[in-house]
């Protein structure tokens, strides 16, 4: 009874250790009180292996025996043995049982005792305690009980560290997921309220990098009218290759992804067949994550980012991260679509596709500002009337979209055309003096002239139109945009006095 009573005390004293190795070494320490001993080992499970936790030995050839030397496999030797069939034993002369093994660099035939009890929790053998004392027939059918009874607070004591090691990893695993999510909405806070759409995609490189890290990483757009990808953006290692080799119309991961409309983590892309290797790197070790881009109406591209090396694999949290950060990609992506599409039809003219009256006001006062010679052209249709009274208006406005095409196409690609109002066009020509800018008022006057001069489809209408062009220039003729305006539009005033 008072060996029972020690041994509950005992039992107590290892439930409340939290660490296997603590427990491990007060079970070799505290065993003592119950059953007298020279050697004694804890073994634990892990797999096929049975790892030595604790060894003490007291006397003798028990003292110099090593961890290293006493590892074993479950199933080898009798102590393998109890791990693997879960049962107690006691060896009176261990070295006559021929399930028993000689620990290397040991004395061979030695007399002998053992006690081998397995520690069982819930039908599971998790490690194996042995006593071992010099001499045949040492202990006793009681001690062997005793050692069984220990070996079950033994077992229950390393099952509580393993559910509290559990639950540890997990809370920090939990932990790390909710910093990460916190990080998450951090970074995309910043991306959500990105309007411009390259400015989005410089970002997600950036922010990416510092969620979940990549060797490179490519972002594509679908064309869903030719069923292609085309790269918008690529950087890390071999990001120039990826820009420069990628043949829209050749099938790979990405393509995958996209038919399928679901992400793919890849764990080594070395023998995924789905992968297409970029030359000259060619085939290469590494993780993936490609995850697609969705829109209003479905998938509309991909990112993906990739890490080098064997064994350098994304993690199935990292992997949770990314998809989340695609979709706010995608909404930031789709706010800067939207953002842009609303900013150029505030810009532009609904009738002709020019730029309009208030956008041009902006241009002549950034044009100003910059300190540099340029040239303001003010452009009035004459006799423009008459095609809306002869015609009608449907037609006026046909009109103005040709003269509207026509004034383009005679200027130059760095000029900047616009709807001034009615039948009024200006145009303002960057780094261009008064000759080059009569020479441009020049190449306009006849382009419109084309359009309703005489021999032009309009004129078999009976409609002739024609166009008085002003000329000024920055700073010859004004100093601020309202003195560069009103020079061009006396200009213009006289042209169209004079004929």
């Amino acid at each position: 009874a008072a060996q029972l009573q020690s041994i509950q005390q005992l039992g107590a004293r290892l439930n409340r250790l939290t660490d296997e190795t603590e427990i491990a070494l007060a079970i070799a320490t505290e065993l003592r009180q119950a059953i007298d001993y020279h050697n004694v080992r804890v073994y634990r499970i892990e797999g096929q292996d049975l790892r030595p936790l604790a060894v003490k030995g007291q006397l003798g050839e028990y003292v110099d025996q090593t961890p290293e030397q006493l590892r074993l496999r479950v199933g080898e030797g009798i102590t393998g043995w109890v791990a693997r069939h879960g049962l107690a034993q006691y060896l009176p002369d261990a070295a006559r049982d021929p399930r028993a093994k000689t620990i290397p660099g040991t004395q061979e035939d030695l007399a002998e005792s053992m006690l081998l009890a397995p520690m069982v929790f819930e039908d599971a053998c998790l490690g194996v305690v042995v006593l071992s004392k010099l001499g045949l027939h040492q202990f006793a059918e009681d001690d062997l009980r005793l050692l069984v009874i220990y070996a079950s607070f033994a077992a229950q004591a390393f099952a509580h560290a393993d559910a509290t090691a559990r639950l540890r990893r997990q809370s920090d695993a939990l932990e790390r997921q909710l910093q990460s999510r916190r990080d998450l909405l951090g970074i995309t806070e910043s991306i959500l309220t990105t309007l411009d759409p390259r400015a989005v995609l410089d970002q997600v490189a950036d922010r990416l990098s510092a969620l979940v890290g990549y060797d490179s990483i490519s972002i594509e757009v679908y064309d869903r009218s030719t069923r292609t990808l085309r790269p918008l953006k690529a950087t890390g290692v071999h990001g120039h290759d990826r820009l420069q080799e990628l043949d829209a119309g050749e099938r790979g991961l990405a393509t995958w992804v996209i038919e399928r409309n679901e992400p793919v983590l890849v764990l080594d892309q070395y023998d995924d067949e789905r992968v297409r290797h970029i030359e000259p790197a060619g085939r290469a070790h590494g993780s993936l994550i490609v995850v697609p881009l969705r829109g209003r109406d479905g998938v509309t591209g991909v990112l993906t980012v990739e890490r080098l090396g064997e064994g350098n694999v994304y993690t199935d949290d990292e992997f949770e991260l990314v998809k989340l950060f695609a979709a706010h990609v995608s909404i930031a992506l789709q706010n800067a679509e939207v953002h842009r599409a609303v900013e150029i039809r505030a810009q532009t003219d609904d009738l002709t596709g020019l730029l309009n009256d208030g956008t041009f006001r902006e241009w002549l006062a950034r044009s100003v500002a910059g300190r540099e010679a340029f040239s303001l052209l003010m452009l009035d249709l004459d006799d423009f009337k008459s095609v809306n009274d002869t015609l009608g208006h449907q037609a006026g406005d046909r009109f103005l979209r040709e003269v509207a095409n026509a004034v383009v196409r005679a200027g130059r690609d760095s000029d900047l055309v616009f709807r001034y109002g009615g039948d009024e066009f200006a145009l303002i020509l960057p780094r261009t003096d008064a000759d080059g800018a009569h020479e441009v008022a020049g190449r306009v006057r006849a382009a419109i002239d084309g359009v309703g001069g005489p021999g032009s489809a309009w004129a078999a209408e009976t409609i002739e139109v024609s166009a008085s062009i002003g000329v000024a220039s920055y700073p010859t003729d004004g100093s601020s945009p309202e003195e560069v305006l009103l020079a061009a539009d006396r200009a213009c005033f006289v042209a169209k006095r004079t004929g």
